[in-house]
């Protein structure tokens, strides 16, 4: 879906879906749902496909339900009005993300379907869920007692355990530590495809009798629950066996147009706040500027971001802007227009120029928390600084060499001196060490993190001083995220900016 395509969709007052997905929107108003409207189109295009595929996918499918564009309300209306409804059990709000679904709490929260182990056929059967935050300890995503499950490791790589109509166990190990799409489908007495995020395996396992208890996800035993895990579940299905691929394509597709939507509204408040601050440079740059948005959402970068701006696409009333309305504005302390590439950033020349963040550097979680400026010229000067604080923490030029101890809960290292242009940046999610990115390449550093003191947060700067020449395109801190990732949404937000 192209931009205004999801604009469209988010504001027309009625619009003309399938006899399908209008069941399921009016089954949504009953229960009482209403955030799914701001993602009709992507649900109904989901459904759509689903239909015209029929048979096992949607004429034969037994069970599924949504719990990505809806409301908590939403999370027990399965996708046909022929199916069992879903039981909560314990799920709030709070446990729910539109982009990316349910989270467990490994102790008493479950879905149960509703539909009997022993309800499908033992040699003509598929289930699957796509988890999109992998659980902390090795339980069971989707299961019927002990006859059919899928499992999940907490080692790296992933290990899966299947039990698909049969007493016998079956581990994968997954090649990348990731999350996605996990499934079984067995259409014979004699073996079964696996599908594991990354890669499908046929295993041969004889068939037997199923189950009699009730499906269940997120736990193991619905009636005697044990064995709770505390990942996030998007969807989810059972049925007749299919395709797995086919389906993973078409699960990959929902989550991406509802990220996409919410994207498209995300960057046009974004819009909206550039032009109360006097800004029109941005309006040239818009698709690009959305894409990267879009990017974020795509990814699950956007909720780790607590601090972030542009200082590409933009003229200099943008460069204070936010990405988000709910992050604090930046002060511009001697950065004037000709200081300003609109292609390329700001430069920084002189020891009095320097963005305050207005965010305190002991608010950000000492051992969940990440941190990068992207370069785009090579360094001239000595050891000039983009990132740090009024109490002279902060990180600069020489790579590692100046992560000053208590810089976001990191204790000095010794670095090679880093001048490529690019992300630097780091990224912590345990007290032993931290990931960093300089020149294009991710490393692990081994060193216990310590407590934040408090300081205001500055970009080019630390201690209120900047040194050296550089120019920065943008920055962010927040939670731990993989940096690598975020440097690639960069470059091509860079390259399609300068593309115009």
């Amino acid at each position: 879906m192209n931009l205004s395509a999801i604009i469209a969709a988010r504001h027309r007052a009625t619009a003309g879906f399938s006899t399908e997905a209008q069941n399921y929107f009016d089954r949504l108003d009953t229960a009482g749902d209403t955030t799914y409207v701001d993602y009709k189109q992507p649900l109904a295009n989901y459904i759509d496909s689903l239909v015209a595929l029929g048979g096992a996918y949607w004429d034969d499918l037994e069970s599924a339900a949504s719990f990505v564009g809806v409301g908590i309300q939403g999370v027990t209306v399965p996708l046909k009005s022929t199916m069992t409804a879903l039981t909560n059990n314990n799920f709030v709000a709070g446990d729910l993300n539109q982009l990316t679904g349910l989270k467990g709490d490994k102790s008493t929260k479950l879905i149960n379907t509703n539909v009997a182990g022993n309800s499908v056929s033992i040699n003509d059967v598929s289930f699957s869920c796509y988890t999109t935050e992998r659980g902390t300890s090795g339980r069971q995503y989707l299961s019927s007692f002990d006859k059919q499950v899928l499992q999940a490791g907490f080692t790296v790589p992933q290990r899966f355990t299947f039990k698909a109509q049969s007493g016998s166990v079956i581990n994968i190990d997954s090649t990348t530590d990731t999350v996605g799409f996990i499934g079984l489908s067995r259409d014979n007495s004699a073996d079964f495809d696996c599908y594991v995020m990354d890669r499908e395996v046929t295993q041969v396992a004889a068939s037997s009798d199923t189950g009699t208890t009730d499906f269940s996800l997120f736990a193991f035993r619905p009636l005697a629950p044990t064995g709770y895990n505390d990942c996030r579940i998007s969807t989810y299905h059972i049925g007749p066996a299919l395709d797995l691929a086919t389906l993973e394509a078409l699960q990959d597709t929902l989550l991406s147009e509802i990220a996409a939507v919410e994207a498209a509204a995300a960057a046009e408040n974004y819009f909206a706040r550039l032009v109360t601050a006097g800004d029109t440079t941005h309006t040239a740059y818009k698709t690009p500027i959305t894409n990267y948005f879009t990017g974020l959402f795509q990814n699950n970068l956007w909720d780790k971001l607590e601090s972030s701006a542009l200082f590409v696409g933009v003229g200099i009333q943008g460069v204070t802007v936010p990405l988000k309305s709910t992050m604090p504005t930046l002060t511009n302390n001697n950065f004037v227009a000709g200081d300003l590439n609109t292609l390329t950033g700001l430069l920084c020349d002189g020891p009095s120029k320097r963005i305050r963040t207005n965010t305190d550097q002991s608010n950000y979680a000492q051992n969940d928390t990440s941190a990068s400026t992207y370069r785009t010229e090579t360094v001239s000067g000595t050891n000039p600084f983009y990132f740090g604080t009024n109490l002279a923490n902060g990180f600069g030029a020489r790579g590692l060499s100046n992560f000053i101890t208590a810089c976001y809960g990191l204790q000095a290292v010794t670095g090679s001196a880093s001048t490529a242009v690019g992300l630097l940046g780091l990224s912590r999610s345990a007290s032993t060490g931290y990931d960093y990115r300089s020149n294009g390449t991710t490393g692990t550093r081994t060193t216990a993190s310590v407590t934040p003191a408090s300081g205001n947060l500055d970009i080019f700067a630390i201690n209120g001083t900047t040194n050296g020449s550089f120019r920065l395109a943008t920055y962010h801190a927040g939670t731990a995220l993989d940096l690598a990732t975020l440097e690639g949404l960069q470059d091509t937000l860079i390259s399609e900016i300068a593309a115009i």
